[in-house]
């Protein structure tokens, strides 16, 4: 399994200890937070692998995920950005597609994406702000 995709689920794991050890009882309800980030991994791992490795009810999840599916998806936001704010040289502005072989697509847990169509030449300012985008 490759590395990036064990890193979100043990992040979790790690939040789920630390609401384990530091909760006031243990009837205590696992608040909404924690509940959402198991919910963002649901497309990455099986339910069986989520249970076991978070220590969560496989009923309790999957009444979860049904109610997360009977929930009407707002359709996301665009937020157009300027060369500027994306700290690219303001002579890059005529970039056509034909002349930014790189396009990038990242997706954040939390279904926030982030779209770039760029030259090779600025790949390191794209790769940094990739970065500041995913752990923001």
């Amino acid at each position: 399994m490759p590395t990036a995709l064990t890193d979100d689920l043990s992040r979790t794991r790690t939040l789920f200890e630390h609401w384990r050890a530091t909760r006031s009882g243990l009837r205590e309800k696992i608040p909404e937070e924690l509940w959402q980030a198991v919910v963002a991994l649901r497309d990455r791992y099986p339910v069986s692998q989520l249970c076991r490795e978070l220590h969560v009810s496989a009923g309790a999840l999957r009444a979860r995920l049904r109610q997360v599916k009977a929930q009407p998806v707002a359709p996301a936001e665009f937020v157009p950005l300027s060369w500027e704010a994306l700290g690219l040289p303001v002579a890059d502005r005529s970039v056509t597609p034909a002349d930014a072989p790189i396009r990038l697509l990242w997706e954040r847990a939390d279904g926030t994406r982030l779209q770039l169509l760029l030259p090779v030449s600025l790949w390191a300012r794209a790769e940094s702000l990739c970065q500041a985008f995913l752990h923001s």
